[in-house]
Formats: C-alpha cells, sequence, structure tokens
C-alpha cells in the first residue's frame, strides 16, 4: 500500500491498496480509471499501469501518446519506480509516497 501525491491544479493525495492501478482519462468505451488525470487532455485514455511485482513496484507506459516519464527519463519497457520518484504523466507530477511516511 502507498500513496500517490498528485500536483496539477490543486494537489491531492490517494491511497493506494490495489496491487495494479491503471493511470489514466474516462472513456465511453473503456470505463474510469483507477486514477483519473482529467482534465489533462495530454494523458491518454489508458496512459499507464503502475504495478506490484516481486515485493516492487514497476511503471508501465500503455502505448500513450505522449509516454511517461520517471525522473526524466522515458519509459520504453516496464520499470521499478520507488517513493519519491518523479513520475510525468501527461502534464501532470505524480509522486509515490509511503503510508508510513504519513504516519
Amino acid at each position: 500500500m502507498f500513496f500517490l501525491c498528485i500536483y496539477k491544479g490543486k494537489e491531492r493525495m490517494i491511497e493506494v491498496e490495489r496491487r495494479q492501478i491503471i493511470i489514466g482519462r474516462p472513456s465511453s468505451s473503456l470505463g474510469h480509471p483507477d486514477l483519473n488525470l482529467q482534465p489533462d487532455k495530454n494523458v491518454s485514455r489508458r496512459h499507464a499501469r503502475i504495478f506490484l511485482k516481486d515485493g516492487c513496484y514497476w511503471i508501465e507506459d500503455l502505448g500513450s501518446r505522449l509516454g511517461v516519464l520517471v525522473n526524466g527519463l522515458r519509459v520504453k519497457d516496464p520499470r521499478r519506480v520507488t517513493f519519491g520518484d518523479r513520475i510525468l504523466i501527461g502534464r501532470t507530477e505524480v509522486r509515490m509516497v509511503s503510508t508510513e511516511l504519513q504516519k
């Protein structure tokens, strides 16, 4: 479990309790992503996913138009992410925060 802090417009923090989340914008055909980054039009409908594998968190670009950056580097293949990494999805910055830091 971890938090995602979203830095676009009004800063917000969401708690993630799943092993995988899909990040994007809503679509009538695809439904709602787990993390909706609307109104950022630079975010694809199914932009990225963060998932837990072998005790580590990973991020994967799901074929988005503008890609995903982690600490300024483009994600081409699934890439391990850690707490504090700067993740850019569209024009929205997201950071993973440990639940331990929130206590």
